[in-house]
């Protein structure tokens, strides 16, 4: 029982949530909103390419520590 209350409170300490930081949003929002069309469209080709790589990357991963088991 003394191990458990620790273990309960580091567990507790884990699962909270930080706190969120808004501000750097509105701040890019507004930055892009500032330029012309064609690097916002470049913008949002780049975090199209940005989040298909990462997720290819991840699925890869996966497979891989999948089939090494």
């Amino acid at each position: 029982m003394k191990r458990l209350a620790p273990a309960l409170l580091l567990a507790t300490a884990l699962a909270l949530p930080s706190p969120a930081r808004a501000q750097g949003c509105a701040q890019c929002r507004d930055n892009t909103a500032g330029t012309p069309p064609s690097t916002q469209r470049a913008y949002r080709h780049a975090i199209l390419l940005l989040t298909l790589s990462a997720g290819g990357l991840f699925v890869t991963t996966v497979t891989l520590l999948r089939r090494n088991r």
